[in-house]
């Protein structure tokens, strides 16, 4: 694959992303850049996924080849995932494109800068910094060596990248934007019952392991009050659920719009990860579960540097929203924090107030503007 850009007119850009999230993020960012780059022609190849391919990417890998979940996924596609760096090393080669722009994705993208930088003389940007604060913080000393600029979320990051040397700039979260957006013009709708909406997760292995679990945890709360309660399925994930459809009869399973089903909801239990962050910009009360593979989870024990998951928890440094992590996730627990927050008004309040206060660190920058702005003079283009 090549791309004519002798034109002067011309930009050329390689921009790799290898989750849906970093599929959505992408897609924004590369919009904001055509729109700042008005009048040039741009040119975007790299790995991506149909939101990217969208906004003009000629994609190399389609993320949902990309997508693991733990160690022993990325053990299995070890050898996909070489050839996939090869191909991608061999291309900015042959084409060398005016910058290459990196999101999230750290396992691959910081192998492939490290593959790209012995020969490729431009700026390497990385876009959504990884959590090195979090776990895997040696990494660190390979984003110094092989990238240019980091562009973070979060305000905090820039002093952890500063500590050792290196350059970053505090973009604003592309989530805060789209939040407020969606809220402005989606008006919380009125229920009679109270409403939990459970966010199971995003893979199939994720779902398998937090089922049996939350359908217990159902039963269990249904014993005190009366509820709806909606089962967000992720894209591709409808045939994960057949093997619980008979226990979940009074359930409403739904591919409604995650953001809809958090803002109706009076509680919401959501596996970690980036839905622990859109429940506190919409304003719901949650709690936050997560169960991996006994492997896994003994793998990765030892490297996690922080003992929260949930982002406002670690903005704030204080225990706001209760982490059921492994073996804490229990039909018990879950049950007991969940009436504690639908029924303790002092309670539901003192998380809101929270929220507020997590949303003010993060501040109101549009992430994608602000990010291809820095992009665009980092880089010269």
């Amino acid at each position: 694959m090549s791309t004519d850009t002798s034109s002067q007119n011309s930009i050329s850009i390689f921009i790799s992303a290898g989750e849906p999230s970093g599929d959505l993020h992408s897609s924004a960012l590369m919009k904001e850049l055509k729109s700042q780059l008005a009048g040039k022609n741009l040119y975007f190849n790299g790995l991506g996924g149909d939101l990217m391919i969208s906004e003009g990417l000629k994609s190399l890998y389609h993320v949902k080849d990309l997508a693991t979940v733990g160690f022993t996924d990325v053990i299995k596609k070890y050898s996909f995932f070489k050839k996939a760096i090869k191909q991608s090393a061999e291309f900015i080669r042959a084409n060398s494109p005016d910058t290459v722009i990196l999101v999230d994705y750290p396992g691959f993208n910081l192998r492939l800068a490290e593959e790209i930088r012995s020969f490729y003389t431009k700026k390497i940007i990385y876009y959504i910094s990884p959590q090195l604060w979090a776990w895997h913080e040696k990494r660190v000393y390979k984003v110094k060596k092989f990238i240019d600029l980091m562009l973070v979320l979060f305000p905090f990051e820039v002093d952890f990248y500063g500590k050792y040397s290196i350059k970053a700039e505090f973009t604003g979260h592309p989530l805060v934007k789209r939040i407020n957006d969606f809220k402005k013009h989606n008006p919380v709708k009125a229920s009679v019952l109270k409403t939990i909406t459970i966010l199971p997760g995003s893979r199939k292995d994720e779902v398998k392991n937090h089922m049996p679990v939350l359908i217990d945890t159902i039963a269990e709360i249904r014993k005190h009050i009366k509820i709806n309660v909606n089962i967000s399925i992720a894209p591709g994930l409808e045939h994960v659920f057949d093997e619980f459809r008979d226990r979940l009869k009074d359930c409403n399973l739904t591919k409604e719009n995650t953001y809809s089903l958090i803002l109706n909801s009076d509680l919401v239990l959501t596996k970690a990860g980036t839905s622990t962050m859109e429940c506190a910009l919409l304003g719901t009360p949650y709690l936050i579960f997560y169960k991996t593979f006994p492997l896994n989870y003994y793998l990765l024990k030892p490297i996690v540097k922080v003992d929260k998951l949930g982002i406002v928890n670690i903005l704030l440094g204080k225990d706001v929203v209760k982490e059921f992590i492994q073996n804490d996730f229990t039909p018990a627990n879950l049950c007991r924090e969940s009436l504690k927050l639908l029924d303790d008004n002092s309670y539901r309040s003192e998380m809101l107030n929270s929220f507020s206060e997590a949303g003010s660190i993060l501040g109101s920058k549009d992430a994608s503007r602000e990010a291809a702005g820095l992009i665009i003079r980092a880089a010269g283009l």
